[in-house]
């Protein structure tokens, strides 16, 4: 395996391979979100659950969300190059989440969670933040961020593998239509 597989799986790897890995990812995905008490309301951003919420609302928002970007990508797909297939762009989805399931189990620690709400709950007086608690939230951040950058990678490599495109004016269309669809959907869901 070489720096092209890792950053570009979409070239090595059989569809159905994909497919099977990205279901049993969203699955997981719905399990962490449980368990770090989150929702997945859009394919790259967390949100806290909300109060009586269960594991049921986990899954609808989840698919939802899913569901939602795999019809607006495999529409631009159509739209930019008339031959993508359908399974590409929902591979392209759900890859592109692995990185970011990675980081569930984290913020569902007990020891994250103290920290993260001794900041919040601090925000007010910085100096009576304990500097652990800031160590902690801050090196997490940082390692978030890498995680987030690699999925936004896959991301961008699974659907310029799915549709072929290679103008500029492509790449921009597809970089202004996913980010508007991440902020649609985080209010819609």
């Amino acid at each position: 395996m070489n720096w092209k597989t890792i950053f570009n799986p979409f070239l090595k790897f059989d569809e159905k391979i994909l497919l099977a890995v990205g279901i049993i990812v969203f699955a997981i995905n719905i399990f962490g979100c449980y368990y770090s008490e989150s929702v997945n309301d859009s394919i790259f951003h967390y949100s806290p659950l909300g109060k009586n919420q269960d594991i049921w609302d986990i899954v609808k928002t989840n698919g939802l969300s899913y569901i939602s970007a795999i019809v607006i990508l495999f529409i631009l797909g159509k739209i930019l190059n008339g031959k993508t297939r359908p399974i590409d762009i929902i591979n392209t989805v759900l890859v592109s989440q692995i990185p970011l399931v990675i980081m569930l189990p984290v913020n569902g620690l007990p020891f994250y969670k103290a920290a993260s709400s001794s900041i919040t709950e601090n925000m007010a007086h910085p100096e009576n933040i304990p500097i652990q608690n800031m160590a902690i939230v801050s090196i997490w951040g940082f390692i978030t961020l890498i995680f987030l950058i690699y999925s936004i990678v896959l991301y961008y490599n699974g659907f310029k593998t799915a549709t072929n495109i290679k103008k500029w004016q492509h790449i921009v269309l597809f970089a202004f239509v996913s980010i508007v669809w991440t902020v649609i959907s985080q209010s819609l869901f």
